[in-house]
């Protein structure tokens, strides 16, 4: 089949109908080496166990939720209903950095001057990639797993990561959650690179939506001011300034899942290092593994102990855990995502067939049986990464460990039910709202 250019196509070349269970086989390529992941889809490190979701019997209603606080945001919330409207988006944010128990930053700043930024932030989630756009829905890198990426990692620093890093550390990692993956396009770095697309010509072949992503959140740090040495600070503020935003930078760059390797491989290693300075300042015998929700609220902190170079990988990867999640969160979470990123991977597919390119991983909607998809991804990459997370930070790992393995074997049963009937797995969309970022239209039959 003769390759078409990306320009040629026309809406009516990819839009597909819903999932048809005729449609998609019941069986999947197990996937010979995890490292062929990032290689061949590049943001495969959304991929979630998909699951059932409960559902309220009809008369019922769901209890409104409490007013977000420092406190109760955490692994457990809910992120739909987080970044539902703007206001309630603002009202997570307001939470998180509230000027008197919330998260700190460096120099000086006010609310009006972080709440521009927030929304300057939020609004690159809901520009259109040209070229891009007018093929591909949009479903999973909206704002709305831009905030729950926010709070799972204050989640992750609540429940012992916060001991490895100083406070304007942590709230630059937070931040950085924020924009990761601020005007990703919704499709793969590979993809891009195939089609020859003008952000590829740009941006290079490494990381270059993480690269896009970050130099575009420090331009906005830049506008607004904030996390900006100025003339007349303390040599101390100048120092800080410079360690956030380094760590801003870098761990939105080593969010990349080319790099989930490298980044495993950094991190056990730095992992004695981690556990030997907490060990030091906690001056007791260690039972159940790293840093623990106890030592947060008592205020252990090792940050003193650790080069900055070590605090800075311990932070990424903490970001890189937070932004692969959903495997690990309560079940009908973990459906509700896995659906939409399913959908997002299918557009590209979509558009790669009509192009008469190669189909990327996972993103053939005619062959890719999702149950044997969320298997091997949990197999591959989510154990492994959660383990080691586990032994670095206890309370907020095994927690997540826990939940993890309890989807895995949900959706080993579902798989089982598939062989056994000889059905797939049903998929029904269930997007974020149009304020949390999803701008797309249900297709017939969704």
């Amino acid at each position: 089949m003769a390759r078409k250019k990306l320009s040629s196509l026309n809406d009516e070349d990819v839009t597909q109908p819903g999932f048809k269970s005729d449609r998609i086989a019941a069986s999947f390529r197990y996937l010979s080496s995890v490292w062929m992941i990032p290689v061949i889809c590049g943001f495969l490190t959304i991929l979630t166990p998909a699951c059932t979701q409960n559902e309220l019997p009809t008369g019922e209603h769901a209890p409104d939720p409490l007013p977000p606080t420092f406190e109760n945001l955490g692994l457990e919330s809910d992120p739909f209903v987080n970044a539902a409207t703007k206001d309630s988006q603002l009202a997570v944010l307001h939470a998180l950095f509230d000027p008197k128990t919330g998260y700190r930053l460096p120099g000086t700043y006010n609310k009006a001057k972080l709440d521009a930024l927030f929304l300057d932030i939020r609004a690159g989630y809901f520009v259109k990639t040209d070229g891009i756009d007018e093929h591909i829905r949009r479903e999973y890198h909206t704002f709305t797993h831009a905030l729950d990426i926010v709070v799972t990692t204050h989640g992750l620093l609540r429940g012992g990561g916060a001991v490895f890093l100083n406070a304007h550390e942590q709230s630059a990692l937070v931040l950085a959650a924020l924009s990761h993956d601020v005007l990703h396009s919704g499709v793969s770095n590979a993809f891009l690179i195939n089609v020859d697309h003008p952000l590829a010509k740009k941006w290079g072949s490494k990381s270059l939506q993480e690269r896009r992503s970050a130099d575009h959140t420090l331009m906005l740090f830049n506008k607004h001011k904030v996390l900006v040495a100025e003339d007349g600070m303390e040599d101390s503020f100048k120092s800080s300034i410079s360690d956030s935003r380094r760590i801003l930078e870098e761990s939105i760059l080593w969010t990349d899942m080319a790099r989930h390797k490298e980044q495993m491989e950094k991190v056990a290693g730095a992992l004695g290092q981690a556990i030997a300075a907490l060990q030091e300042v906690r001056k007791v015998e260690m039972t159940k593994g790293g840093a623990t929700v106890e030592d947060v609220r008592a205020g252990v902190n090792v940050s003193s102990i650790l080069d900055k170079e070590t605090r800075i990988l311990l932070a990424a990867f903490l970001l890189h855990c937070a932004d692969i999640s959903n495997p690990s969160k309560d079940w009908a979470l973990c459906e509700r995502w896995a659906v939409i990123v399913m959908n997002e991977f299918f557009s590209q597919g979509d558009v790669e067939r009509k192009l008469g390119h190669k189909l990327s991983m996972n993103c053939d909607r005619e062959s890719v049986s999702v149950s044997q998809c969320q298997l091997g991804f949990g197999n591959y990459v989510i154990r492994s990464l959660l383990q080691l997370l586990e032994k670095l930070v206890y309370t907020a790992g095994s927690q997540s460990l826990e939940n993890f393995e309890a989807n895995h074997k949900r959706w080993e049963e579902i798989a089982k039910k598939e062989a056994e009937s000889g059905k797939p797995y049903l998929m029904k969309l269930n997007p974020p709202s149009q304020e949390g970022g999803w701008l797309g239209k249900f297709r017939e039959g969704e």
